[in-house]
């Protein structure tokens, strides 16, 4: 087809109500096209009732495909997660040494200069409370620290009440209550620019100021170093 023929036969087709799409499929002629010649293009009653109807049959096709598709995406996602859960099965000690020594890696207190007479501590922190739960049972399992041994630090926004976020986190460690103090700390950085109920229950700080045990956690970190690098 020339132009002019391309015109005219799109012209009629758009006038019957067919979509740029339908057009397109029939003739080959772009959408680009199209728009540049019917953009201001008056359509009849009849025209503009087809296209309606087309539209919004469309658009509802398309909400049930996306929710067909949200729900099989969920689905895949759980299943995925249930498979691997399961590739886990039960931690021995050995296996829990190595967790633990990991959390610590990433998430522990590690400054210090054995050039500087200082006082090492073990002092882990995080404000998930499964992550603290995994670290409780490596200290007392791997490490065979007591709970009654374990400091709670509750480090808190000001709107927060002190109180009961040390009942939160003494309830889920069952590290003894008259261990726990607390701490109102909000960062100039942070001052104005973070939501205030970003941490409900504030972050925990675990600590164990016996120097030894920061030795251990240490020395843990340096095996995983060294076994990895081999």
């Amino acid at each position: 087809m020339n132009s002019r023929k391309d015109y005219q036969v799109a012209l009629a087709s758009r006038l019957e109500g067919k979509t740029y799409g339908e057009i397109r499929g029939l003739f080959g002629i772009p959408k680009s096209t199209l728009s540049n010649w019917f953009s201001t293009l008056e359509l009849n009653s009849g025209a503009r009732r087809i296209l309606e109807s087309k539209r919004k049959n469309g658009y509802l096709k398309l909400l049930e495909f996306n929710k067909i598709r949200t729900l099989n995406i969920k689905k895949e996602n759980e299943d995925i997660r249930k498979n691997y859960e399961s590739r886990i099965g039960t931690l021995n000690n050995r296996e829990l040494m190595i967790l633990g020594a990991g959390l610590y890696w990433g998430e522990g207190y590690k400054n210090f200069n054995p050039k500087r007479f200082t006082y090492p501590y073990m002092c882990f922190g995080n404000s998930d409370p499964e992550m603290i739960l995994v670290f409780v049972s490596f200290l007392n399992k791997v490490m065979g620290i007591s709970k009654d041994r374990i400091r709670g630090q509750v480090m808190i926004y000001p709107n927060l009440d002190s109180n009961k976020c040390i009942k939160y986190w003494q309830n889920l460690t069952k590290v003894p209550k008259e261990n726990f103090r607390c701490q109102v700390a909000l960062s100039r950085a942070s001052r104005g620019k973070r939501p205030m109920n970003l941490l409900p229950h504030g972050t925990l700080q675990l600590r164990v100021s016996q120097r030894q045990e920061f030795f251990k956690i240490r020395g843990l970190m340096d095996g995983i170093i060294r076994a990895a690098k081999l």
